[in-house]
C-alpha cells in the first residue's frame, strides 16, 4: 500500500486515541522525555454509553500519573458494590455487600466519573504534559511497512490532508473496534453478549448511596451508581432478541420502588444511551513496533467493572517495560504483551464465570450462583479475596482458580436444603459439572501462555 502523503512528521510515540487509555499512556511515557503525539478523531464533545467505574488501583495510577488530583470532585466515590440476588418473592432487601475497606491493600474508594467528563478531563490535563501534542479531527488511516525491520509507519488523515508519522512506538489505544489493530493486521475473536441500555436519574432513592448497586435477573444484569452529586447512572443489560422496552419493565418489577419511579420518570423524559457488551480477543496484544492498550487490547463484560482501571494498568505496564529494556522498543512489547495478557485473561474469565452464574440459565449456573452467595455472606476473607480479584488489585488467573474451587465447595453446605427440596440428582450432576469447569482454569491459563508465544514468535 502507498500513501500520497505529502507531509512528514517525526516523534518518538505516535498515540491512536485520547480516552482513557491514551491519555494514560501519554502521561505514563512523557516523563521518558519521549516526544508524544496523541491523534483522536472525534470531537470532545457528545455523550456515549461506556465505562464510568474506576477500582482503587485505578484511581491510584491515575494520580500517581499526574491525572487526577488528591482531593479530585469532577465524580462520586465509590466504597464497594451491593449485589441484589434475583428473587421473584423478594424485592430487594436480601443483597449482599462487597465493601473496599475489607480488602488489604484498598485503603480508600473507587470513583464514579461520567464518561465524557473523565475523557475531556484526562485529555485536556494531558496536553499541559512536556512534548505531549494533542491533534483533534484526525484518524489513523494507514499502517506501512517502514525500511526498518519488522516497524511501522502510520498516515494520519484529517481534513487537510495525510501525514506520514515516522514513531519509533505505535499505541493503539482507539477501542474495542480499534482502527489500529484492524491496520496493522492484528486477527481477533468477536463475540457480542448483549446490549446496554442507560439513564441518568436523581440518586435520593438509590439503594445503597456510595456503592456500586448490582441486579440480578436472568434476563440480564442492571447497574445503579452516583456519578456526581445528585445523579446516578443506570444501565439495564438487553440480551441478544429481547424486546428492549419489555425487558427493561421486567428488570424494573424488582427494583426498589421509589427508585423504580425515578427511574420510570427519567425514560419518559429522554431516551436512554445505548451500547453494545463484546467479548474481543486479539492474537496478540503487539506486532512490529505496535502496542494496542485499554479495549483495543481486548474486553470483556461490563460486569467487573474494570475497563478503565485496566487500561490505566496498560499504560504503566508499557512504561514499566520500556524502563526495564532501555527503550528496546521489540523487546519491551514482548515484555508488555506477557503482563497485558495475563490482566486481560484474568478479568475475561472472572466476568464470564460470574454473568454466567448470575444469569442462572442452567442448573449449574444456579448452583454457582447459590455457591457464589453463601461464600460471600458466610466468609469475610472470601468477599476480601473476590473484590481483590475484580479490582484487579489481584489478577492472577491462579488466584480465581483457587477462588472459584473455594465457592464450589460451598456446595456442601447447601446439600441439606437441596436434599430437603428434593434436587439432590440435579446438585450431583451440576457439582460434577463445576468440579470440572474448576480444573479447566489452569488448562486455560497454560493455553494462553502457549498462544501469547507462538503470537510473538511470529
Amino acid at each position: 500500500m502507498e500513501t500520497h502523503a505529502k507531509r512528514q512528521l517525526d516523534v518518538d510515540v505516535l498515540i491512536a486515541g485520547g480516552g482513557v487509555a491514551g491519555a494514560a499512556a501519554a502521561a505514563a511515557l512523557s516523563p521518558l522525555g519521549l516526544k508524544i503525539l496523541i491523534v483522536e478523531p472525534k470531537s470532545s464533545h457528545g455523550r456515549r454509553l461506556a465505562g464510568e467505574l474506576i477500582h482503587p488501583p485505578g484511581i491510584d495510577a491515575l494520580k500517581q500519573l499526574g491525572l487526577l488530583d488528591e482531593d479530585c470532585t469532577i465524580g462520586a466515590e465509590i466504597r464497594g458494590f451491593t449485589i441484589f440476588p434475583f428473587d421473584a418473592d423478594n424485592e430487594h432487601e436480601d443483597y449482599v455487600s462487597l465493601p473496599y475497606s475489607e480488602v488489604e491493600g484498598l485503603n480508600h474508594g473507587g470513583m464514579a466519573i461520567e464518561h465524557q467528563v473523565l475523557k475531556d478531563h484526562l485529555l485536556e490535563r494531558v496536553k499541559d504534559f512536556p512534548r505531549v501534542d494533542v491533534l483533534m479531527g484526525c484518524r489513523v488511516s494507514q499502517i506501512l511497512p517502514s525500511d526498518q525491520k519488522n516497524t511501522y509507519q502510520a498516515v494520519v488523515t484529517d481534513d487537510s490532508g495525510e501525514t506520514l508519522i515516522n514513531a519509533r512506538l505505535i499505541i493503539g489505544a482507539d477501542g474495542p473496534m480499534s482502527q489500529v489493530r484492524k491496520l496493522t493486521g492484528i486477527s481477533h475473536e468477536t463475540h457480542r453478549y448483549s446490549g446496554m441500555l442507560g439513564v441518568e436519574v436523581d440518586d435520593t432513592h438509590l439503594p445503597t448511596p456510595g456503592f456500586g448497586n448490582i441486579f440480578l435477573n436472568p434476563l440480564g444484569i442492571s447497574y445503579a451508581y452516583s456519578v456526581t452529586k445528585g445523579r446516578a447512572r443506570v444501565m439495564f443489560e438487553i440480551l441478544r432478541g429481547d424486546d428492549s422496552k419489555e425487558s427493561v419493565r421486567e428488570h424494573l418489577k424488582f427494583f426498589p420502588r421509589a427508585f423504580r419511579e425515578d427511574i420510570e420518570k427519567a425514560m419518559a423524559q429522554e431516551k436512554p444511551l445505548a451500547a453494545a457488551n463484546y467479548r474481543i480477543v486479539p492474537k496478540s496484544a503487539v506486532h512490529g513496533n505496535v502496542a494496542l492498550l485499554g479495549d483495543a487490547r481486548g474486553c470483556c463484560h461490563p460486569l467487573t467493572a474494570s475497563g478503565i482501571t485496566t487500561a490505566v494498568k496498560d499504560a504503566i505496564n508499557l512504561r514499566d517495560a520500556l524502563i526495564d529494556t532501555q527503550f528496546d522498543v521489540q523487546q519491551a512489547l514482548r515484555r508488555y504483551a506477557i503482563s497485558a495478557g495475563r490482566v486481560q485473561l484474568t478479568r475475561r474469565t472472572l466476568s464470564e464465570e460470574l454473568r454466567e452464574a448470575f444469569l442462572s440459565h442452567t442448573n449449574e449456573a444456579k448452583l454457582l450462583n447459590q455457591c457464589i452467595f453463601s461464600y460471600w455472606r458466610n466468609n469475610p476473607k472470601g468477599r476480601a479475596h473476590s473484590l481483590a480479584l475484580l479490582s484487579t488489585l489481584d489478577s492472577s488467573i491462579v488466584s480465581m482458580g483457587i477462588q472459584f474451587l473455594m465457592v464450589v465447595l460451598q456446595a456442601f453446605r447447601l446439600l441439606p436444603a437441596q436434599f430437603r427440596d428434593g434436587n439432590l440428582g440435579h446438585w450431583c450432576l451440576s457439582l460434577v459439572k463445576l468440579a470440572y469447569k474448576s480444573l479447566t482454569i489452569p488448562q486455560t491459563a497454560f493455553q494462553h501462555w502457549l498462544r501469547e508465544r507462538h503470537a510473538l514468535a511470529d
